[in-house]
């Protein structure tokens, strides 16, 4: 094989790799910083669970795309349960954990 060539998929491999992990980090984060704004936007009465998500969503983000994308994906597939969650006190590190992004 050309050493060019293995020396790309190597990269491309590493590469890949410290992708996962890095975005895997992001979205813990990005998850335990959510469930710390979303229990303080649950005390307040005005508006449905899913308006208070993506106000928090907004708030975290800042409109950053990626980020942006990571927690809508977040609200998508784990709103139930982490508001589930926040309900019986449990800690954003469990609730994240429970919810795959930790």
């Amino acid at each position: 094989m050309n050493k060019t060539f293995v020396a790309v998929v190597a990269f491309l491999a590493i590469f890949a790799i410290v992708y996962a992990v890095e975005t895997k980090g992001l979205g813990c984060s990005l998850c335990k910083d959510f469930v710390k704004e979303m229990e303080k936007e649950l005390a307040n009465e005005e508006g449905t669970v899913e308006e208070k998500a993506n106000k928090v969503c907004d708030k975290l983000t800042k409109k950053h795309h990626f980020l942006d994308k990571l927690c809508k994906e977040l609200i998508d597939k784990s709103l139930e349960a982490i508001v589930k969650g926040i309900e019986n006190h449990e800690t954003p590190e469990k609730i994240c954990g429970d919810v795959h992004f930790c």
